[in-house]
C-alpha cells in the first residue's frame, strides 16, 4: 500500500511495529522523549484552563465611576471617576469645587476628578438622581428636600444620596437701621424691608423667618432686590431692614453696619425652636461680637449649613479615602476661598436633619472620635 492509500493509524502501527522489531532501545530514545513532550503541553493546556479569568471579569460599563474593582486588596477600584457638579460660575461652589477635584485627583492616586458649573443645588441633585454626576454641593435645606420629596423634588425623593460632610454655615442676618427703632424682628410688620431677591434662597429664609413671628408677609413692604441693592436702599433709608444669608463675614452686613448704621437683631429662642421642629436643617448659630463693626454684643439666630455629598452607589472604601484625605489634608486648600477657614471637622456630621451619612464618612468620623 502507497503511503497516500494508509490511514494515519495505520501509518502509526507501522512505525510502532518497526520501532518495536528494532528493540527496546528505539522504544527509549524516540517514544518516551516523545510521550514527554505531549505531556508536558497538556498539562500547560489544563493549568491555562482553570487559572484564566472569565472574559470581561472585573470591569465595569463606560463612563461609569469605577473603571476596575480588582488588583487591590482592601477593596479599593484602580480607578474611579469622580464628576462634581457646583453652581454658578460666580458663586462660591463654582471654585470650591474646581479646588477639591482637584485636590481630589492629587492626593488619592486612583482617583481622577473633574467639575462643572450648574444652576445650583437643585440641578446638581437633580444630576446625581439621574446619574450624570456622583458628587455636589448643597444646602442642607434643598438636600432634606429631595431626602424627602418635598419642594421642588416632590414625587421625586432622592432617597440615596448620602452625605460626606457638613463644610460652612449660611447664616442669617437680620439687619435693621438703628434709626428704624426696631426692637424685635416681629416689628418689621407693616414696615419698609428687602427680604432677597424674589425666589431666592434668602427670600425663602424671610418667608420662613416672619412665618414663625407670626407676621403677615404680605404685610410688609418688599423690595425684593438683591444685597448690594439693599445695601444702597438703607443707606438711603428708604428701608428698615434687610435679611442677608451668607457666611460670616458678609459682605454686605459690613457695609449696612459700617455706613448705613445698620444693627444686627438676634433670632427669640422660642422662634429658634419652632423653626427647628418645623424645618429640622436649621441650627442656632451666635454671631461673635466684633464680627462686625459696631456690634459689641453676640447675636443669636439661625443658620443652614452647606454639604459635601455624593450618591449611595460610592464604595465605602473610596468614601473613607475622600473624606480622611479631605479632612487630614485640608490645610492645602485654605487659598481654595476664604470660607474654607471655616471648615472644621467637629462639625461635619453638625445639622445634617435626619439626612444619612455615607458609611465610609462614618467610619472616618468614628475613628477620629466624631461620632460615638
Amino acid at each position: 500500500m502507497s503511503l497516500e492509500g494508509m490511514s494515519k493509524r495505520d501509518y502509526l502501527k507501522g512505525r510502532l511495529k518497526r520501532g518495536c522489531e528494532m528493540g527496546g532501545l528505539v522504544m527509549r530514545k524516540t517514544l518516551f522523549p516523545l510521550f514527554l513532550i505531549v505531556l508536558a503541553f497538556a498539562l500547560v493546556a489544563c493549568s491555562s484552563d482553570t487559572s484564566a479569568p472569565a472574559e470581561g471579569n472585573g470591569s465595569s460599563s463606560e463612563g461609569e465611576a469605577s473603571n476596575n474593582n480588582e488588583g487591590n486588596n482592601e477593596g479599593r477600584p484602580d480607578s474611579y471617576n469622580i464628576q462634581m457638579t457646583t453652581g454658578t460660575t460666580t458663586g462660591v461652589y463654582y471654585p470650591l469645587g474646581a479646588a477639591f477635584t482637584e485636590f481630589f485627583t492629587r492626593e488619592i492616586d486612583y482617583i481622577q476628578a473633574s467639575s462643572q458649573a450648574t444652576n445650583g443645588s437643585v440641578q446638581n441633585l437633580n444630576f446625581m438622581q439621574q446619574g450624570e454626576s456622583n458628587m455636589a454641593l448643597t444646602p442642607i435645606g434643598t438636600l432634606w428636600e429631595a431626602y424627602n420629596g418635598e419642594g421642588p423634588f416632590s414625587g421625586n425623593a432622592y432617597e440615596d444620596v448620602r452625605i460626606l460632610a457638613a463644610l460652612y454655615p449660611n447664616v442669617n442676618h437680620f439687619v435693621a437701621r438703628k434709626d428704624a427703632a426696631l426692637t424685635s424682628i416681629a416689628d418689621i410688620e407693616g414696615r419698609n424691608f428687602a427680604p432677597g431677591a424674589t425666589g431666592s434662597a434668602t427670600e425663602i429664609e424671610s418667608r420662613q423667618t416672619l412665618e414663625a413671628y407670626g407676621v403677615d408677609y404680605d404685610s410688609v413692604n418688599h423690595n425684593f432686590v438683591g444685597f448690594t441693592e439693599a445695601t444702597d436702599l438703607m443707606r438711603n433709608r428708604q428701608v428698615d431692614a434687610a435679611m442677608i444669608m451668607a457666611g460670616i463675614p458678609a459682605a454686605a452686613v459690613s457695609e449696612m453696619t459700617a455706613t448705613a448704621d445698620g444693627v444686627l437683631l438676634s433670632y427669640d429662642d422660642d422662634i429658634i425652636a419652632k423653626m427647628q421642629e418645623q424645618y429640622p436643617w436649621y441650627i442656632e448659630f451666635i454671631i461673635s461680637a466684633e464680627s462686625y463693626e459696631n456690634q459689641d454684643e453676640d447675636v443669636k439666630t439661625v443658620a443652614q449649613l452647606n454639604m459635601l455629598v455624593v450618591d449611595a452607589s460610592m464604595p465605602e472604601e473610596v468614601a473613607y479615602d475622600l473624606v480622611k484625605t479631605f479632612w487630614e489634608k485640608i490645610d492645602q486648600l485654605q487659598d481654595a476661598h476664604a470660607v474654607v477657614a471655616q471648615f472644621d471637622v467637629e462639625n461635619a456630621v453638625t445639622g445634617l436633619a435626619d439626612v444619612p451619612l455615607h458609611p465610609g464618612a462614618e467610619k472616618y468620623y468614628k475613628e477620629v472620635g466624631v461620632l460615638q
